[in-house]
């Protein structure tokens, strides 16, 4: 933690894209706990206000602001909220993503597939762009990208999922290679399968759909739940909020897991 807001004596301003739900909201609270000021942005106004009043509640200092992270005007305003109303943006927590439609690859609806990769992909270069613009300048900040196993292995039926997580991998390895020289840690993290957000809204969907791609999955997850090797919301939490302190700035572009041992 050379570097970056924890030498200032302030606290840290940390942005949360899809914030207001699952493991966004989960990532907002630990780390508002731990006494990061925490903007959660996302599509959906009215859990983004019921999120921040909770967070609130909670004396947590936290802020929404309504956008579309794949939206280039709305990535740019939401940035310029936070620096006008903070100060500073220090961390960029990329967690806005969509499961995708699951089935044979060829007989999926392309928009479908397309929309999926707009979210997970487009949405983290247009926000990483955004905030990019003043951490670059200030030469001092952070991104964390969320990503998932799926990107580094396969996840065959769930193809617009798997490949999406697979490229923002690489585009965290790129942005990384960019920026090593001026302040900018950049990383990818899989924080598990985790019973919340995506996990817990597809074995929901797959129960109701139909679909026996969707209930193929949703049976696996079932299985590693059963088998206890579903990960702990309160692991994946406490990783990432140990990134966001700098534990891993020494580690920029690579993969980071739940399981990983980070410095103290």
């Amino acid at each position: 933690m050379e570097r970056g807001a924890e030498l200032t004596g302030r606290a840290p301003i940390i942005l949360i894209t899809g914030g207001a739900k699952g493991l966004g909201r989960a990532f907002a609270e630990e780390l508002g706990r731990s006494g990061a000021v925490v903007v959660i942005t996302g599509r959906d106004q009215t859990a983004l206000l019921a999120a921040r009043d909770e967070l609130r509640a909670a004396n947590i200092v936290a802020d929404a602001v309504v956008a579309d992270a794949t939206d280039k005007a709305a990535a740019s305003a939401v940035v310029e909220h936070v620096e006008g109303t903070f100060g500073s943006l220090d961390v960029l927590v990329n967690n806005a993503g969509l499961a995708g439609p699951v089935g044979p690859t060829w007989e999926l609806d392309e928009g479908e597939w397309w929309e999926a990769m707009e979210v997970n992909l487009r949405g983290t270069m247009v926000m990483s762009s955004a905030a990019l613009m003043y951490m670059v300048r200030r030469q001092n900040g952070r991104i964390i990208n969320i990503v998932s196993h799926a990107g580094v292995y396969r996840w065959p039926y769930a193809t617009a999922y798997s490949v999406s997580k697979a490229a923002v991998i690489k585009l965290t390895e790129n942005l990384a290679a960019e920026t090593r020289r001026l302040g900018v840690t950049v990383l990818s993290y899989h924080p598990g399968l985790v019973d919340i957000g995506i996990t817990l809204a597809g074995a929901e969907k797959a129960a109701a759909s139909g679909n026996p791609w969707e209930q193929r999955i949703a049976s696996w997850i079932e299985g590693e739940r059963a088998a206890g090797r579903l990960t702990p919301v309160a692991q994946a939490t406490a990783v990432l909020r140990r990134l966001t302190e700098g534990a891993a700035d020494h580690r920029s572009g690579e993969y980071i897991t739940f399981e990983d041992e980070l410095e103290q």
